[in-house]
């Protein structure tokens, strides 16, 4: 196995994470606007796997699995297996908080933060 040396791509990591949830909230907003847009909740799907996949990556976990839990939220919405619900978007944002607060400690502390407890309230609520 390779090591490397992950420190080096950090930067890389926050820069385009940060972008993604600004993405992230530019579609829900549309998606809010217009709960049945396909291809909207198709982009917020894919920004989510993306942060997904970065977070693995990175070695941050939790955050990681935060995203996961969002992207399958919006993978059985985009499949046909459930319907978008208005009603859940301040939970989504409240989410992306979270999230945003992962990224700053991970910027600052080079740690991210404690998720698991908002990660078992997140599974219940989508999942």
């Amino acid at each position: 196995m390779v090591n490397l040396d992950l420190a080096k791509y950090k930067n890389l990591y926050l820069q385009t994470a940060r972008e993604h949830l600004i993405d992230i909230k530019k579609n829900l907003a549309l998606l809010d606007a217009n709960p049945t847009d396909k291809q909207v909740i198709y982009e917020v799907f894919r920004l989510f796997h993306s942060l997904k996949s970065q977070n693995y990556f990175m070695g941050f976990e939790q955050t990681a699995h935060f995203c996961k839990i969002l992207e399958v939220y919006l993978r059985k919405i985009n499949q046909g297996e459930s319907i978008y619900q208005p009603a859940l978007f301040h939970l989504i944002l409240e989410a992306i908080i979270k999230l945003e607060n992962s990224l700053a400690s991970i910027e600052k502390e080079n740690k991210e933060i404690d998720l698991s407890s908002d990660i078992i309230s997140l599974e219940k609520a989508l999942i």
